[in-house]
């Protein structure tokens, strides 16, 4: 008797210049132990000379082209209407598929056939690779706290592609910081059941040239402009996400002192300084 094939499953990455740590990101998929995974990689336009493009030839499974500079997400809309996976996770260039997470991605929605998709956890890496302690309060908790916390990152969500173009769930192409965090939220409204799994399904690298980093201030206005929209209640996201500031600034605190005594804490205050008037 012929064994039946798993569903294939689709990692989806858009790239810009990615060639720092896009090998990283493809043995990571190709260490999984699900048998059938597409792993699309679209080159939105990279302007390095080549060298994302090298890494690229050099992987004859995977699936990707080069076009145009569109931005992030009219590439992840464009990853999402081409795959051919019954499943789909949004992995960045410079982030990780952790071990075992799309099997056990895959077993929790078999198990579980009335969902749409689920998340895991996600921990944190500085450039280098280096595992972070930094916290993530609440990650735990149900879809629709995303609008408060963002506590779920699209590299540890696995959700059903026709679910979401049943519900017209793509990207919004206009926005360029918070294209993701206005996706999840439409999710969390959705009326999609998005499971839990208490297992990390992936690692989000931080890093001077992510795009957030670079454009803060642009991208706390651009989520102002999305919480307006999205008709976000004020008074409760402000007491939810202080609770959420208060736990990480408190561990922060914490190490610095550690550290480094009273001049970690100053370190640590002129840090945030910057960070508020950048």
């Amino acid at each position: 008797m012929a064994l039946i094939a798993p569903p294939l499953i689709s990692i989806i990455t858009p790239v810009y210049n990615g060639d720092e740590y896009l090998e990283e990101l493809i043995q990571s998929v190709l260490n999984q132990r699900y048998s059938n995974i597409e792993h699309l990689i679209i080159d939105d336009g990279s302007q390095d000379g080549g060298a994302t493009v090298s890494i690229l030839k050099r992987h004859p499974h995977l699936r990707w082209w080069s076009r145009e500079n569109k931005g992030q997400y009219p590439t992840m809309n464009e990853g999402l209407l081409e795959a051919k996976g019954e499943i789909v996770c949004f992995v960045s260039a410079d982030d990780l598929v952790t071990q075992d997470a799309v099997k056990l991605a895959f077993d929790f929605l078999n198990e579980n056939a009335g969902l749409d998709g689920v998340f895991g956890i996600t921990r944190f890496m500085d450039q280098t690779g280096n595992l972070l302690g930094y916290p993530v309060p609440f990650q735990k908790a149900p879809m629709s706290f995303v609008p408060y916390f963002a506590h779920i990152p699209h590299c540890s969500l696995y959700i059903k592609r026709d679910s979401l173009i049943k519900h017209g769930l793509l990207f919004d192409p206009f926005l360029k910081y918070v294209g993701d965090y206005e996706w999840m939220i439409r999710i969390s409204k959705s009326g999609l059941n998005i499971g839990f799994i208490n297992h990390e399904l992936s690692r989000v690298r931080l890093h001077q040239n992510q795009t957030s980093q670079k454009n803060n201030k642009a991208s706390l206005m651009e989520k102002q402009n999305v919480l307006k929209h999205h008709r976000i209640n004020k008074l409760y996201y402000s007491l939810l996400w202080t609770l959420y500031l208060l736990r990480v600034w408190s561990w922060k605190a914490i190490e610095a002192f550690r550290e480094d005594g009273v001049n970690g804490l100053v370190g640590l205050l002129a840090r945030w300084y910057r960070y508020k008037t950048q």
